[in-house]
């Protein structure tokens, strides 16, 4: 597990919601400043279960949001054992959180060549190329 600088909550919600976005798997833990952790068990971009201290559920959402910051990582294919208790709904729980998943940017598309151009482009023949002097002088004797 990585060690990161503390971070605002804010922050960290950010991380969480970025992780949500590439629709990843595994755990993101938190440690808060007040010395206590979090953990939220995440299956394909959806947060399914969470525990804080010892609350479960919407119960350790409301109690994260009670910190300040801390620190956070995330295990990529790291399942965790949860109880049923810290099942959670995913919309309600970034409702709750105030995040919605960071999604990441898109390939932009290759630009479309207008017909004309390729018209144009088509008619016109192809660069010579320089021509080339390949012959050495090799010296001779006389």
């Amino acid at each position: 597990m990585e060690k990161h600088s503390p971070l605002s909550l804010a922050q960290i919600l950010s991380h969480l919601a970025s992780v949500l976005g590439y629709k990843q798997t595994g755990t993101f833990y938190i440690a808060t400043d007040n010395n206590t952790s979090c953990r939220f068990a995440i299956n394909a971009g959806k947060l399914t279960h969470c525990t804080h201290r010892r609350d479960q559920g919407q119960a350790a959402l409301l109690s994260l949001l009670e910190t300040t910051g801390g620190s956070c990582s995330f295990s990529e294919n790291q399942s965790l054992p949860f109880r049923d208790s810290a099942a959670l709904d995913h919309q309600a729980s970034l409702t709750l959180l105030g995040i919605q998943p960071i999604c990441p940017p898109r390939q932009e598309a290759m630009p479309q060549v207008s017909a004309s151009l390729e018209q144009r482009v088509a008619k016109e023949p192809p660069p010579s190329k320089p021509a080339v002097n390949n012959r050495f002088y090799r010296g001779g004797g006389g």
